[in-house]
């Protein structure tokens, strides 16, 4: 007669056998709000995977910053639908959050934006100590980490192409010029700009603001492309690739050193705000072209060498 304990421990090494071949899956939060401890202080953010996350999968990283306001990332993810774009083109998001003073957030992103300026928050060396705490916790392809920004965040971008133009692939600005000077980066970084000839939050041309609290003179988007073709070494100036008075004109700077191209997309209509996105208050959105969806397909051009 078959002893019963034998019985027993075939079925139970037949059982640990079938649970090895298919193991059970772990859930994975897609969506998560996180903090670090940089320079003393809490530092938050918002983290949006892919709907079809996979951790044997390296992913491209696009890091956006909000503008200076009230509602911190909700307003960036809101108006750029980015965290949408992502489940689609299979690229992780994540929103960092600028300090709170007195219930608004701004980055010191150079010339501006107070409080952050004034407090001289060093918030381009929180993005990249999250940068590296990322790296760590999700599967990112580091050759292939983007960033960009809305207004203030948009300055943001700027700032890191230029004091980290070896760990950010290419950025984009929307309705935010440069505002860290000098604009030198040991690395060409390529960058898309998108704004709206209507804007009088960051003019187009130049000049004073209509935000509150902001009375430094911004310069024009112009004097900011120059400034960074001339560095790049661009010998195609502004090139008019489409032109249109009734909806967006598109210029491109080329034969830049290492290939590295420019891109302007300025729209007639809009004001600030995020083109084809969401409008967070009553102001015109133009919806002649999408910020998102032709960032990213810039962004795919490119990675680290």
């Amino acid at each position: 007669m078959i002893n019963i304990r034998y019985i027993l421990a075939f079925i139970t090494l037949f059982a640990c056998n079938k649970q090895d071949d298919n193991p059970i899956n772990t859930k994975i939060d897609l969506e998560y709000y996180d903090s670090i401890v940089h320079e003393g202080l809490e530092r938050t953010y918002f983290v949006h995977l892919p709907a079809s996350y996979n951790t044997s999968i390296s992913y491209p990283l696009i890091f956006a910053m909000h503008g200076g306001g009230l509602l911190g990332y909700k307003g960036i993810e809101g108006q750029s639908q980015l965290s949408q774009l992502s489940d689609s083109e299979n690229f992780i998001v994540v929103y960092p959050k600028g300090l709170k003073t007195l219930g608004f957030r701004t980055w010191n992103a150079g010339d501006c934006c107070p409080s952050a300026t004034l407090l001289e928050t060093d918030d381009i060396g929180f993005i990249n100590s999250l940068l590296e705490k990322l790296k760590i916790e999700l599967s990112i392809n580091s050759k292939k980490v983007y960033a960009t920004g809305f207004s203030n965040g948009g300055q943001m971008a700027y700032k890191l192409a230029n004091r980290f133009p070896n760990k950010f692939a290419a950025v984009s600005a929307v309705a935010g010029v440069l505002q860290d000077f000098p604009f030198n980066p040991s690395r060409k970084v390529p960058i898309i700009h998108f704004h709206s000839y209507q804007d009088l939050t960051a003019p187009y041309n130049g000049g004073l603001s209509n935000a509150p609290n902001i009375n430094n003179n911004f310069p024009s988007v112009d004097s900011t492309m120059r400034i960074i073709a001339n560095n790049y070494n661009c010998s195609l100036i502004k090139k008019t690739i489409f032109s249109n008075t009734n909806t967006y004109d598109f210029f491109r700077y080329s034969d830049c050193d290492n290939n590295v191209r420019i891109e302007l997309y300025v729209s007639q209509d809009g004001g600030h705000t995020w083109p084809g996105g969401k409008a967070l208050t009553n102001n015109e959105i133009t919806n002649h072209f999408n910020a998102s969806s032709i960032m990213w397909e810039f962004f795919k051009n490119y990675e680290l060498p």
